[in-house]
């Protein structure tokens, strides 16, 4: 069987450029922090550090002598123990190093490709993709192992691809090809269970136990359930032995056995639960919730479905049973009429359909069909076909950067001339006079008002004195408690205002309070403490909206703004 990936394949020469280029970086770095190899690896052979590498009890540990490995083969020019080198190193490390190896590996063979190289590469990746939940670039990687692996004949390889590829099929609901790729990886493993090891060989019985639990098929899950559980007893796995015995219990709900069901999954959780195998316990919480639910208890059924969701809120790791769990807890809560929980995992539920859908859209349409019907495409058309939307691609985003550069640099010019008028504004209210004395502002012109001579010369010395007692700081002050205050008439106190102040009676108290609550903050170190609000009630305003609506009409800028400066201002100082 074989693929058409001419269009990966160029995805990957990047990623691989990338990758060595990364790789490169990263053991220049290692390097000098061990700059001194050991003397005691002097004169030793590749098996001799081999057997270091396998022996040694840390990572980094393995880390060095992969690294002393790799530099002794890199001396002597000896490209299969290189290879040896960038697999050991591969393996060792679980971040992007993995891919940095990988990809050396991949670019040293590729052309010259052998029973191994790049195969295993190929798969390593696969799996570092699948564990950090990446499933499409994992089905590449997986896929690029698997023709490999038929390429040069390698039943093993191709065994362990048909797995890897079942376990995300099944991880997207495509059961009917994941029990046909599990039984092909099931038979090898059968007939070669004395060569392969413990955990391969229990894997490929506990992939077909989990499917068929998965569609219900009740006869084949038990069988394999109890052929697995007893080869985990003869083999002293306990982990398999216990998930086996979890899995007879979701085999005994499916049977309606409800009771059989709790006891069994309540025996086996503890275990899953100590060694925090995350992927294990989404089932037995979702079967346990389930089992509770169909014996009538609403509240533990519900506490169990909350694990789920806890448990994707950890890990994001997705199972179709996640996003049932998901649906029982939004019946739940709308059965209850409680909108706030339901919207809650409403929205869980949709961030869980939008995964798997992408997915799910991915699996079905490209990857799966590609690998069950392979359809080869003429090459050359592919290439003038991606060159070309590689030129439109390219032209199109040179423009939208063009624009979108444009567009920055307008924003960014008229925020800062924003900023500028705003900065000036600010200097010229911390530099205007405080509130004005009336006698500034009374004016013996020829002009004149219809106000008795002697009543203008009395009510503004008592202006004067309103202005300097700050008397305007009540929030009770009008034009007829003022004039009354003032024994005159409104009329006669409004135009006077007019007349002498230049403004409108409420003007002209905006904009005393105004420049008293400047002077204040200036000068007064408890006023700059306080919320604007506060501020606001000081100096007579009734509400914040029309302290700031007075400030803003008055200064040009808002209060906030304002304190804001003022406070970096005195910062500096």
């Amino acid at each position: 069987m074989k693929l058409n990936f001419i269009k990966k394949n160029q995805f990957q020469l990047q990623e691989i450029s990338f990758q060595s280029f990364l790789l490169l970086v990263c053991f220049f770095c290692y390097n000098c922090e061990n700059a001194t190899v050991d003397t005691h690896l002097e004169g030793k052979d590749y098996n001799e550090i081999d057997n270091m590498f396998s022996d040694a009890k840390t990572q980094q540990e393995k880390i060095f002598f992969a690294e002393c490995f790799l530099e002794k083969a890199k001396n002597e020019d000896n490209i299969s123990r290189t290879l040896q080198a960038y697999r050991m190193l591969s393996v060792t490390h679980a971040d992007e190093y993995v891919l940095a190896y990988s990809d050396s590996i991949i670019a040293m063979t590729i052309k010259n490709p052998n029973t191994y190289y790049p195969a295993i590469a190929y798969e390593k990746k696969g799996d570092f993709y699948y564990q950090k939940r990446a499933y499409q670039r994992a089905l590449d990687n997986y896929l690029e192992f698997y023709n490999y692996a038929l390429k040069f004949d390698q039943k093993g390889m191709v065994a362990r691809a048909n797995y890897n590829l079942g376990v995300v099929k099944r991880r997207t609901g495509n059961t009917e090809e994941a029990i046909e790729l599990y039984k092909k990886n099931f038979v090898y493993c059968q007939e070669n269970k004395e060569k392969i090891n413990a955990r391969k060989y229990l894997n490929s019985i506990t992939a077909l136990a989990n499917i068929f639990n998965d569609i219900q098929q009740v006869d084949s899950a038990s069988y394999y359930n109890t052929f697995g559980y007893n080869e985990a007893v003869r083999l002293k796995q306990e982990s398999y032995k216990n998930h086996f015995g979890f899995n007879q219990g979701v085999t005994q709900f499916h049977r309606k056995a409800y009771q059989t069901a709790i006891d069994s999954i309540s025996k086996y959780t503890p275990y899953f639960e100590n060694v925090q195998d995350d992927d294990k316990l989404v089932f037995m919480y979702y079967y346990s919730g389930e089992m509770y639910a169909a014996t009538n208890q609403e509240q533990q059924a519900i506490e169990y479905y909350k694990k789920v969701d806890s448990i994707f809120q950890k890990t994001q790791s997705i199972f179709p049973i996640t996003r049932k769990a998901y649906v029982r807890l939004d019946n739940y809560y709308k059965s209850k009429n409680d909108l706030e929980n339901q919207l809650i995992y409403k929205n869980q539920m949709i961030k869980v359909d939008s995964i798997l859908k992408a997915d799910e859209l991915y699996l079905n349409k490209l990857i799966f069909k590609g690998y069950d019907i392979p359809k080869l495409k003429a090459e050359k058309e592919d290439i003038l076909s991606q060159k070309q939307q590689q030129k439109e691609r390219f032209n199109t985003i040179v423009m939208i950067l063009f624009v979108f550069i444009l567009l920055l640099g307008i924003g960014f010019t008229i925020q800062y001339r924003k900023q500028k008028i705003y900065q000036l504004r600010f200097n010229d209210a911390i530099n205007s006079s405080k509130t004005k004395k009336s006698s500034q502002n009374q004016s013996k012109k020829a002009q004149k008002i219809a106000v008795p001579e002697d009543v203008i010369e009395n009510v503004l010395q008592k202006l004067e004195t309103f202005e300097a007692k700050a008397v305007f700081t009540s929030n009770e002050i009008t034009l007829n408690s003022l004039a009354k205050e003032f024994t005159t008439n409104p009329n006669y106190l409004s135009k006077i205002v007019n007349h002498y102040k230049k403004c409108s009676f409420s003007n002209y108290i905006n904009q005393l309070r105004i420049e008293y609550s400047i002077e204040q903050l200036q000068n007064n170190p408890t006023y700059i403490r306080y919320t604007i609000k506060a501020i606001a009630a000081e100096v007579g305003f009734n509400n914040v909206q029309s302290f700031s609506k007075a400030f803003y009409n008055l200064k040009g800028i808002k209060p906030s703004y304002f304190i804001r400066q003022l406070k970096k201002a005195n910062q500096a100082s």
